[in-house]
């Protein structure tokens, strides 16, 4: 059985991508096993003291039991998705596992993944499949906030990437909006080492305007300070 992990940071579209796998028919990917509130599966998560207590004593023994799991369902290709920051003994652990592939999702554009987790995190509306009034809610951001969230985020995903370069395994590093190019899909799948499967859809939609200024109920001021940091193509239509 392939084993895969999706490493990355929130609102950098590791749903998306975990939702596009999961529509493969030898793939199965699950949730966010290690989030520090509750074990997150596909369709359900268990958010009991005892369920968080036990994994979090063996992190690692949750993930080889989850593998397990689906090895003997007879899974072709199974993974789950690990936020950075989550647990950071499964990290080592993954730093030694050079039998897990590891997949690197992160956002170029840290204006609009910045702008998409202050949303989600007021909303908590992390993720959804039709688009309703959520999707043209205002933000409310300073750029002093934007500044804070993003150089935070930057450095996180550079500070993985110099890990990541140090590690044996079989990996690959996936931009946001690679994701949504014709034959992404054959790409992932060449990866993984499986073949193409013309179901592969997720039925995300995107909670925001693509245009990211238009996001905010207040643009001028991050116009301003986005332009003169010569980011202002952060700030026009993201994909």
């Amino acid at each position: 059985m392939k084993r895969f992990v999706i490493l990355g940071l929130p609102r950098s579209g590791s749903t998306y991508l975990m939702t596009l796998l999961g529509a493969h028919r030898d793939v199965f990917c699950s949730g966010e096993q290690f989030n520090p509130y509750a074990v997150i599966g596909i369709g359900a998560q268990d958010d009991s003291h005892e369920a968080v207590l036990r994994r979090d004593k063996d992190p690692v023994g949750h993930m080889n039991a989850f593998f397990a799991a689906e090895k003997v369902r007879g899974t072709a290709c199974a993974g789950f998705k690990f936020m950075i920051g989550h647990n950071i003994r499964l990290l080592e652990e993954l730093g030694r596992r050079s039998d897990i592939a590891i997949i690197h999702v992160w956002r170029d554009n840290r204006l609009a993944q910045a702008s998409s987790l202050m949303k989600a995190a007021k909303t908590r509306n992390w993720a959804q499949t039709r688009r309703d009034a959520h999707v043209h809610q205002k933000i409310h951001a300073t750029p002093r906030q934007i500044s804070h969230r993003w150089h935070e985020y930057a450095t996180f995903d550079h500070l993985v990437t110099i890990w990541l370069a140090s590690l044996p395994h079989h990996r690959m590093a996936v931009e946001y909006r690679e994701m949504f190019k014709p034959g992404f899909e054959q790409e992932i799948c060449a990866f993984l080492g499986i073949r193409p499967h013309a179901g592969m859809k997720s039925p995300l939609v995107k909670q925001g305007s693509n245009a990211i200024l238009d996001r905010f109920s207040q643009p001028a001021p991050l116009r301003y300070y986005f332009t003169q940091l010569g980011l202002e193509h952060w700030l026009g239509e993201e994909l």
